[in-house]
C-alpha cells in the first residue's frame, strides 16, 4: 500500500478541509475514519440488544444455552447464535481499531 499522498492532492485538500476546521489532512481523516468506526459499532450494538431483547439474556448465557443443547438442533436458535456471535465479534474488533485509531 502507498502511504505517500500526491503533493498536490494534499495541498488542494489541505485548504478544503480546513475550511471545515481541521487543523490538517491528516485530523480530517482520522476524524472521518472515527466516525465511519462509531456508525459500524453503533449498528452491531443495535443487533447485540435485539438478540438480548429476543431471548432476555446476555449472549454468553445464550452461548451457553445453545453449547449445551446435546444432539439437538433448534435451526432458528443456531442461526440467531452465529448472527450475535458475529455481531459481538465484529464488535470487539471495531472497537479495538477505534482505540488504535485514536492513539496513532
Amino acid at each position: 500500500m502507498d502511504a505517500s499522498l500526491d503533493i498536490k492532492f494534499a495541498e488542494k485538500s489541505g485548504a478544503i478541509v480546513t475550511q471545515f476546521g481541521f487543523k490538517d489532512l491528516k485530523s480530517f481523516v482520522k476524524n472521518q475514519a472515527s466516525l465511519m468506526l462509531m456508525a459500524r459499532i453503533e449498528k452491531y450494538e443495535a443487533e447485540n440488544k435485539r438478540f438480548e431483547a429476543k431471548y432476555h439474556m446476555p449472549f454468553k448465557s445464550f452461548q451457553a444455552k445453545v453449547e449445551g443443547l446435546q444432539n439437538e438442533e433448534v435451526f432458528t436458535e443456531d442461526d440467531d447464535y452465529l448472527d450475535w456471535r458475529f455481531a459481538k465479534e465484529a464488535m470487539g474488533r471495531l472497537k479495538k481499531q477505534k482505540w488504535e485509531l485514536e492513539h496513532a
